[in-house]
């Protein structure tokens, strides 16, 4: 039986019958393949650190502002329990001492799964860790923004440590509170996971603009550019004033944005 698949009848008239061109098959020579791959290479060494860098910027920034959401809420839901903002309960307790660790335990308790990670003096949270400055070089031993009460984490990791009791230097606001917003997680630099901020009269948490890193006078009045130079790498002590840009997204020398621009190598 003959495939009907391949039958064919010639019309009427025909006397030959054109056939299909044959088909020819192309290919890649190594030498090509290796070009392309060669290529793709260099793309790829080009636009991968800019978008790790990019990704980077965009989880570092979105721990900071869930952070400083949560600040705020956790200090006005301690207004509405105690009926009385932070800095006043802190006079309400003063016995004497610096220490602020009874401040922030009760703080912490507005925070899920919170802890104490050490019971004395945090010293910058833990020097163990070589906490690092913007200039890139390590904490010297001496500068804590923030040194006056235990260390304590929170369920997501962050660390959240206090500074001198407001009512010990009698001070109108404060205290200070620094918050590693990536926990225990590198690089545990100031102005890149670590951040200043302070308590408010009028129950809010806001970055930290003081003049100087372990006093709080200037809080508020300080001028856009000494903020900017606090929060610089020609600073060789704590960036402290890095808050104000971050919250803002504005880089301090005025080059860009804050988590992508201005954080690029830091």
């Amino acid at each position: 039986m003959k495939n009907k698949l391949n039958a064919f009848t010639l019309a009427e008239g025909a006397t030959h019958v054109d056939m299909l061109p044959t088909v020819v098959k192309f290919g890649f020579t190594l030498a090509e393949v290796l070009i392309t791959l060669g290529i793709i290479g260099v793309v790829a060494a080009m636009t991968i650190p800019t978008l790790n860098n990019h990704l980077r910027g965009k989880k570092l920034q979105s721990q900071f502002m869930k952070t400083y959401s949560e600040l705020n809420q956790a200090s006005r839901n301690f207004y509405a329990d105690t009926d009385m903002p932070l800095r006043d309960y802190q006079d309400s307790i003063y016995e004497g001492s610096w220490n602020s660790t009874a401040s922030l335990k009760l703080f912490m308790s507005y925070f899920k799964g919170s802890t104490s990670e050490s019971g004395g003096n945090a010293k910058g949270f833990d020097t163990k860790n070589n906490i690092k400055n913007l200039n890139l070089n390590n904490q010297e031993t001496t500068q804590y923004p923030c040194d006056q009460s235990a260390v304590f984490s929170d369920m997501v990791g962050r660390s959240f440590v206090m500074d001198d009791n407001a009512k010990w230097q009698n001070f109108d606001f404060g205290p200070k509170i620094c918050v590693d917003i990536n926990g225990k997680d590198r690089p545990n630099k100031w102005g890149v996971d670590r951040f200043v901020f302070v308590f408010t009269e009028d129950n809010a948490v806001v970055p930290f603009t003081g003049i100087y890193w372990n006093v709080l006078t200037g809080h508020g009045t300080t001028p856009k550019e000494k903020l900017a130079e606090l929060c610089s790498t020609s600073n060789t002590n704590v960036a402290h004033t890095c808050a104000y840009f971050a919250l803002q997204n504005k880089s301090p020398d005025g080059k860009g944005d804050y988590w992508h621009d201005f954080l690029r190598g830091k």
